[in-house]
């Protein structure tokens, strides 16, 4: 099996950072804000949603869940691992290219792209919104 049929089944059979919390969070005394957003691939079924919690302009926690095939699941695995600790302005100025570069990884045949790019587009969206 080579690398990037590894890793895409290590982050579907072990997503990072599934989950959800509420749009407010109080912790060590600071409200955390919480962005989030949705959509689907109506064309296989795949459905993803991501929430941002954002402090000081940095992105410190992110949660996904959601419905898909193991390139949409790995897609959101390894782009909430990314995520991470980026300073908002420099996510919401790059690229769905880069996007998938930096924060993916990793690149499948033209007929799974939109699995792919299920992520990335909802997070695109929430930053545009």
């Amino acid at each position: 099996m080579d690398i990037y049929k590894e890793e895409v089944m290590d982050h579907s059979e072990h997503p990072r950072n599934q989950g959800s919390f509420d749009n407010v969070l109080i912790k060590d005394g600071q409200v955390g804000q919480i962005l989030e957003g949705r959509d689907s691939n109506v064309s296989c079924g795949d459905m993803v949603q991501f929430q941002l919690r954002v402090e000081d302009g940095k992105i410190v926690e992110v949660k996904w869940k959601g419905v898909g095939c193991a390139i949409a699941t790995a897609s959101a695995s390894k782009l909430s691992e990314y995520l991470k600790g980026q300073a908002l302005e420099d996510v919401r100025e790059m690229s769905e290219e880069e996007m998938v570069e930096k924060g993916i990884g990793f690149s499948v045949n033209p007929g799974r792209e939109k699995c792919l790019m299920l992520p990335v587009k909802v997070v695109r969206k929430i930053l545009e919104s």
